[in-house]
């Protein structure tokens, strides 16, 4: 019987006789790490500071205050002292390119082109020895798509030029040519030194370039351009004074 005892008595947790309460109670003795474990606190569930309530309020008033004052309070005239002058501004202010005549766009690109035949026509377009002139040369101011073959492909053998036969090989200057920059050596030596032909646009030279990829990009000569290419390239012609875009080269608009 004793030994029954003993081993209830070891066993509290399931004696009834144990008062839950009193048991619950004694927590409040134990040491304050017991406590924090049996105590329960939600993140955010904190009173708001009384402090931060007033805080917030003077910001808020200080905030109406001013937005009440209107557009004065940050006025020009209000911050600016009397005589004073606004210093020029670092940023560098963008321009407007104005729209420029297609003979003057086309002659001055033209003219930094025609760097690479000065040394054999000369800057006068003349010539000189065995270099046949470009001023008043019938090849330069006739039809344009022979000129356009001869720039782009060169030309080799006998060819007759302002009554003077010349029997020399013009290296193609031309291959690296884009419409545009054909388009400008064309209209430049056909409107300098006295030549008054028309302008070649690079649409025109566009065409020219097909055509010269078709036939292999050989070197031509006088009989074949007589034969082939003794003709105006395809497009509209362009008056010499009508305004362009000197960044696209595209024609303004005429004002309505």
């Amino acid at each position: 019987m004793a030994t029954s005892e003993s081993k209830h008595d070891l066993r509290p947790d399931l004696n009834e006789t144990i008062n839950v309460s009193e048991a619950h109670a004694a927590i409040k003795d134990a040491p304050p790490a017991v406590g924090r474990e049996k105590s329960l606190r939600e993140n955010g569930m904190e009173a708001v500071s009384l402090w931060l309530i007033l805080v917030s309020g003077i910001v808020v008033l200080v905030g109406g205050a001013v937005m009440g004052q209107g557009g004065s309070f940050f006025g020009y005239n209000e911050l600016v002292k009397d005589g004073y002058v606004r210093g020029k501004s670092p940023v560098k202010e963008e321009v407007p390119l104005q729209p420029i005549p297609a003979l003057a766009l086309l002659q001055k690109e033209g003219q930094k082109q025609y760097a690479a035949c000065a040394s054999c026509h000369q800057s006068s377009g003349m010539g000189g020895g065995e270099f046949p002139p470009l001023a008043g040369s019938e090849w330069v101011t006739g039809n344009t798509e022979k000129l356009a073959m001869i720039i782009h492909n060169g030309v080799g053998g006998p060819i007759e030029v302002a009554g003077t036969t010349y029997n020399g090989n013009m290296a193609a200057i031309g291959a690296n040519f884009g419409p545009k920059e054909l388009a400008a050596v064309m209209t430049y030596i056909r409107t300098s030194w006295g030549n008054n032909a028309s302008l070649v646009t690079p649409e025109m030279a566009e065409e020219a370039l097909k055509i010269s990829k078709a036939r292999g990009g050989m070197p031509t000569t006088a009989e074949e351009l007589k034969k082939n290419h003794d003709k105006m390239l395809p497009g509209d012609n362009l008056a010499p004074d009508t305004l362009l875009d000197p960044e696209t080269w595209e024609p303004i608009p005429a004002a309505e």
